[in-house]
Parts: C-alpha cells; structure tokens; sequence
C-alpha cells in the first residue's frame, strides 16, 4: 500500500493535532507537518513535498484560495481537500477551479474526513495508470468537490429534490422558512439541505439586511 503524506495547513493548533492524530490513524496516510499560515505552507511543501495537502481555507493574512492560487501558479502537484466554514458560492466555485479533491465544510465529523481521503486514495490508485479508459475518467471527473455521493446521511435525495425544484421554481430569493413550508420539513432541516445546495454550488446565499434585528438569509438557485 503506498504511504501518502500529509501536510496539515490549520491555524488553530488544537484542530491541526486533531487533524494529524487523525489522518495518522488512517491506514495509507501519514502527516508530515503542520503550517498556520500561507508562507508557512508554501515553504513546507518546497522542503517537505508532501503529495496531500489539508488546507482550512480561513487562514490568517493569505488565505487558503489564495495559497493554492500561487501553488498551482508554479507548477505545484501537491492534492488538496479545502476545510472550511465558508459556504460562499465563489469560493467553492474557485475551488474547483483550481482543481481541488475534495470540500469539507466545517464543522464536520470524522467519517466525512475519512471519506475524503479515500477518494483521494481511489483517484490516485486510477491515475497510477499510464492511459485510462472512458469510464474510468469519468469515475475521477464525477467523484470530485460537487458530487453528490456525500449527502449527510440524515438529509435524502427525494428530500433534496424536492427543494432544488422549489428553489428552481421560486420568482424571487427563499428564505429556509419558504422552503420549510413548501416541502414539508422543519426550518432548521430546510436550511441544512440550504447550505448543502450552496456547498455544492447549486444554490447561492445572499445576506439581506432589511431593518433592525438579524439579516435574512435568501437562497436562489445557480450552476446547473
């Protein structure tokens, strides 16, 4: 089995021991470093050349878009799965762009950290290959940041069906309410299935501040 390095990129350093103590307990990974900042990552990947990278993209000064801009600017093949609690429709969309694994939005459980290292483990294991066949270019392309393989288990496909019609056929932005009463759940769930669609790039949020009191978050639909 090939051992993959790892480099943690986290500024909390709690949450970057509980990464590396992690990963280290998953079969085919070992963690090689930790970086808190940008220039530090930067640096840790000319000495270390780790083969993946775990990027929280709220880094202090550059953030983690940024960092992986320059990378990727210089020719840098380091694989990366984006941690973090933005669920901005551009910076999933950069992300993309800038070909990363895997998207992980904070906070998060372990199993949905597991599953992103094995995809990784499975992309690398296909690309080992000198060619590829057709359908196994498209078990790489359709496993990336946008699949929907990785539903949160308490949240369903019907269900999710359901508020992307209802979203596709709103004339104006939907508030998590809106969408509660339309498809029949709670608000809190109605906004999780939300936050998944803007995660995935299939819905943007805006923040609409209308008086005094708490800003409104308003959903409409994007991508394909």
């Amino acid at each position: 089995m090939a051992e993959w390095r790892v480099l943690v990129v986290e500024d909390d350093a709690v949450v970057a021991r509980l990464h590396c103590r992690f990963v280290a307990r998953v079969p085919g990974f070992t963690p090689v470093g930790v970086a808190a900042t940008a220039a530090e990552a930067e640096r840790l990947v000319r000495t270390l050349r780790p083969d993946l990278m775990l990027l929280d993209l709220g880094l202090p000064g550059a953030s983690g878009v940024s960092l992986l801009r320059g990378l990727r600017g210089r020719g840098e093949s380091v694989e990366v799965i984006a941690v973090t609690a933005s669920t901005s429709t551009p910076t999933v969309h950069a992300t993309v762009q800038l070909g990363v694994v895997d998207y992980i939005v904070k906070p998060f459980d372990q199993d949905r950290l597991r599953k992103a290292l094995g995809l990784f483990q499975r992309r690398m294991a296909m690309m080992a290959a000198p060619t590829l066949a057709q359908e196994e270019v498209d078990r790489i392309y359709s496993d990336g940041p946008n699949a929907q393989r990785w539903l949160p288990r308490d949240l369903s496909d019907d269900r999710l069906a359901d508020v992307r019609a209802f979203l596709a056929d709103a004339t104006a932005p939907v508030s998590a309410s809106d969408v509660a009463d339309a498809v029949g759940v709670a608000r809190v769930t109605a906004r999780r299935y939300l936050e998944y669609l803007v995660t995935i790039g299939r819905a943007q949020l805006d923040v609409v501040s209308d008086g005094p009191g708490r800003p409104r978050k308003l959903y409409t639909p994007s991508g394909d």
